[in-house]
């Protein structure tokens, strides 16, 4: 079979226009595909490399509180000890125990300056057992007793270098670290940063303390308490969950037979598996990044859609193509050229294209990942760009030249040389009503109109969260928080209260009101208890947050019923919302008030209620809330300010960072306005937004690129039909009409497919929402709108480009 480069190359050099529309679009279609392999190849590839990833388990803790289930990452800390003492099926318990550092700090040593590190992360403290689990390289101290007293520690080599800059590892061994500026570490060891993606995050390891804990912390749960199972190969989880169970149930009954206590909620413990943790959205998960799996199909859908959306364009311009190079193919079958041949050698011409795409796709995809680096989880580049994916890429140039270039192929071979050199006209296929081309225009805009759709829903939920009225006042509000490390130091005690009266000032300033964290953050829960007069009682959980007497009116929460808050040093009352009231059975807001909340021996009176308000994203409901005061806990300044110009406010603040500097350590002041916390908190459907935003554009460049094209090829073809038209006194109008109705009846029924699509898909997505927008008819008419005038844009140009040609022009070459 004799195939040649040389005539390939000289057709796609005197086609150059649809060979630049074909190498484009599969460019930028094999582009998307190359960065969402890469982003999903890095999602899928957490904790490979760990050789007993598919023994190794997390213990998850589960709960129903009010009927509303939930899943916590922690477990009680003392659990590991008693399933080290009798769960004999578990080969290794592993606690990974988070710790809250405020401050760490390095003292003057070895002639070197001090470094201060705020609020540092990825600490927890561990024992031997978890280097034998993680399989870290040790580039300093021995693994078998560098956490054997409680003042060392094990730094990462990342973390090494934050507080020792340019020393080697064996020289920071035995250098001292402050924690909280009075807790001593003496550092034994250095490990290598973990070289994949993991989610075993820490940095900085502590001795765990083998201490006897106090039977209550058997029913207490920290989300940042990890403890992972070894399990031997084969070891049947649900036998292992029987002893893990009878450990916690003993421990728990003799917690409540001591104590007399008795907590209703509902709780249990589950087994995860490393491969599902990474996935695991829906537990409560602080200290590990998660992803999730349909996101993931998602992306893959997405890469599928947009790489066949290329390969229809291919399709489409190629067979549009055959009856003008009907003639090339008679000749070189009158030549000799078998079927055979002339198929191997068109694929080879698809085989270049794409070739030429891909390597044009490799640029495309690197400034891919830089422009949306905000969007792509970090190391993603590193799965998407390296040799491997190169190499299995240009498996996908071979599976996509044989896919588009097949059926082309195909068609092409089927040209009747005897017709085509008698002057019977050039082939132009069987005539149907709705060919096989016409069938990929149709899927074609069918793809792209569910982009559009999507787009634009998307855009819609994402401003109704963003302005729905959340039932308080967010306009113009700052906060200035107050480092724990300094709120709780002697020299700075009620040092808040002293700059909140220099705030208020200020000009510029219009309320000054406080709290313990900002609005939506620094909710605590437990469980409260109303006791009827019958003598039962309702049982709720119930979310507290700590404010001052001037919270409510500085957000212009309404009160419903009853009183705002009296300041108090401690919690004596409660003022609950609407929800809270449903939760407790009240009638009313009014029945609510002097009615006794009671939390183990404590009773807190009723005497507000206000209005629900969102605290939360709309994912979440609103919950059972009660506001209280408790002056040691104020240490949050939410500021009013005056005005509507963002310049004046950002003057005001530099006003208030000067009191700041006046009362606390300079260095130390930050502030944020509540509306960029707000949009803070929709950051995954932004970057979701983004997303499908730009694979919308992709969708639509793709099918206008295809479109454009044909209607180039359709002009081309119908030129001697449109000069005698012209000569017959057709006018340019009609000489449009005429090239574009097909095109736009194609288009009409791709909108009629799209619609039922993208409405079911766009309502799954909403489903996520508890507060949403509804899906309107007029959503899909503003897209199908759109699409038309995009693809009138692409069309028309060729059109009018043609119908105002010179009819004499096309008549003398017939």
């Amino acid at each position: 079979m004799n195939v040649t480069l040389k005539p390939v190359f000289r057709h796609l050099w005197n086609k150059r226009l649809f060979t630049l529309l074909n190498v484009l679009g599969l460019a930028i279609g094999i582009s998307t595909c190359w960065m969402i392999y890469g982003i999903v190849k890095y999602e899928y590839s957490y904790d490979k490399p760990l050789t007993e990833r598919a023994n190794i388990y997390r213990l998850t803790s589960g709960y129903i509180f009010d009927e509303k289930e939930s899943f916590n990452a922690g477990v009680s800390k003392p659990i590991y000890q008693g399933l080290r003492e009798e769960a004999s099926l578990v080969k290794k318990v592993v606690p990974v125990y988070g710790q809250w550092v405020n401050t760490a700090s390095v003292p003057p040593q070895h002639g070197r300056a001090v470094v201060n590190v705020e609020e540092p992360k990825n600490i927890a403290a561990v024992d031997s057992s978890y280097f034998e689990l993680v399989p870290y390289t040790w580039l300093a101290g021995n693994p078998a007793n560098a956490l054997s007293a409680p003042e060392n520690i094990v730094l990462t080599e990342s973390r090494a270098q934050t507080y020792f800059p340019g020393v080697a590892p064996a020289d920071i061994v035995g250098r001292i670290i402050l924690h909280n500026d009075t807790i001593r570490k003496a550092v034994t060891g250095i490990v290598k940063d973990l070289d994949f993606a993991s989610d075993f995050t820490t940095k900085e390891f502590l001795a765990l303390q083998h201490k006897p804990y106090p039977l209550g912390d058997w029913t207490n749960t920290n989300g940042s308490d990890r403890l992972y199972l070894l399990l031997n190969a084969g070891t049947d989880t649900a036998q292992v969950m029987k002893q893990v169970n009878k450990v916690v149930d003993r421990k728990t009954a003799e917690f409540y037979q001591t104590t007399k206590v008795n907590y209703t909620f509902k709780r249990w413990f589950e087994l995860h598996n490393l491969e599902q943790i990474h996935f695991a959205r829906h537990i409560n998960d602080y200290e590990t990044r998660t992803a999730s799996k349909p996101v993931t199909y998602g992306l893959i859908a997405l890469a599928g859609f947009i790489l066949l959306l290329a390969c229809i364009n291919y399709i489409n311009l190629s067979t549009a193509q055959i009856p003008q190079r009907s003639k090339e193919i008679a000749v070189r079958k009158t030549l000799g050229s078998g079927r055979g041949n002339l198929i191997m050698q068109l694929l080879v011409e698809t085989l270049v294209i794409v070739a030429l795409g891909s390597v044009l796709a490799l640029f495309l995809a690197r400034l891919g990942f830089n422009l949306l680096s905000d969007i792509i989880p970090e190391g993603a580049e590193h799965y998407g760009m390296n040799a491997g994916v190169i190499l299995a890429f240009t498996g996908i140039v071979v599976v996509v030249s044989l896919f588009s270039g097949i059926y082309p192929a195909w068609l092409m071979a089927k040209v009747q040389p005897i017709a085509i050199m008698r002057g019977k006209g050039s082939w132009s296929g069987p005539a149907k009503a709705f060919s096989p081309r016409k069938a990929l225009i149709v899927l074609q805009f069918v793809i792209a109109q569910v982009f559009i759709v999507g787009a634009l829903i998307m855009g819609s939920q994402l401003r109704y969260t963003l302005k729905k009225d959340l039932g308080f006042n967010r306009e113009a509000v700052a906060a200035v928080e107050v480092p724990w490390k300094l709120h709780f130091k002697k020299e700075y005690q009620d040092k808040q209260f002293v700059l909140a009266n220099e705030i208020k000032t200020i000009p510029g300033v219009s309320g000054i009101a406080m709290g313990d964290q900002p609005l939506r953050e620094g909710y605590s829960s437990s469980q409260y208890n109303y006791f009827l007069p019958d003598g039962s009682k309702v049982e709720r959980q119930l979310f507290r947050k700590t404010v001052d007497t001037a919270w409510l009116g500085l957000y212009n929460i309404q009160l419903l019923a009853g009183r705002n808050l009296r300041a108090a040093d401690t919690t004596a009352e409660y003022v609950i919302n609407e929800t809270a009231v449903k939760a407790f059975n009240f009638k009313s807001p009014q029945d609510a008030l002097g009615k006794m909340l009671e939390q183990d021996d404590r009773k807190f009176p009723i005497v507000g209620v206000i209005k629900d308000f969102h605290s939360q994203n709309f994912h979440s409901g609103i919950d059972p809330m009660a506001i209280m005061t408790e002056k040691g806990s104020l240490s949050n300044i939410n500021i009013k300010l005056s005005g509507n110009d963002p310049k004046e406010w950002v003057k005001t603040m530099k006003a208030v960072e000067a009191k700041w500097n006046g009362i606390y350590p300079a260095g130390n002041y930050s502030f944020h306005f509540y509306d960029e916390t707000l949009a803070n908190m929709y950051t995954a459907e932004r970057n979701m937004a983004k997303l499908v935003n730009l694979s919308t554009a992709i969708a639509i460049i793709i099918s206008c690129l295809g479109l454009f094209g044909l209607a180039t090829l359709t002009a081309l073809q119908r030129t001697k039909e449109i000069g005698i038209r012209k000569v017959l006194g057709a006018s340019i109008a009609g000489i449009v009409r005429l090239l574009s109705t097909d095109f736009f009846i194609l288009i009409f029924i791709a909108l009629l497919i799209a619609t039922p699509v993208a409405w079911w898909a766009m309502n799954q997505w909403l489903r996520d929402f508890v507060y949403r927008i509804s899906i309107e008819w007029w959503m899909f008419v503003v897209a199908g709108v759109a699409a038309i005038l995009i693809a009138f844009i692409t069309i028309g140009y060729q059109s009018i480009r043609a119908a105002v040609s010179n009819p004499v022009d096309a008549l003398r070459n017939e």
